[in-house]
């Protein structure tokens, strides 16, 4: 796989996962008094989540041992986005 295919399918994984890390950051420093301890929990976990896709979405544009496409790698990241959107569905349920 050449390097500006790798980056193709890493950049909107990364902008994407940035900025879903974002905004998680950006909610926990606006509510984080407001919130019970469940819900910084969770909105802790969220942001180690989203921070961990990020990494695992530059991986795969800095990784020049990749030849194929990286399935594992790209299916992780959508597997953290539906556990995000789980998460949250009981964070708000909260």
């Amino acid at each position: 796989m050449r390097t500006t295919t790798r980056w193709r399918l890493a950049i909107p994984l990364i902008l994407l996962s940035g900025l879903f890390l974002a905004g998680s950051v950006v909610g926990a420093s606006l509510y984080w008094s407001r919130w019970s301890a469940g819900e910084r929990f969770i909105t802790v976990f969220l942001a180690v989540m989203f921070a961990a896709n990020v990494g695992i979405s530059v991986s795969i544009g800095t990784d020049r041992k990749i030849t194929d496409t990286p399935w594992l790698r790209l299916g992780t990241v959508a597997l953290f986005f539906l556990l995000a959107c789980g998460v949250t569905l009981v964070r708000r349920n909260l």
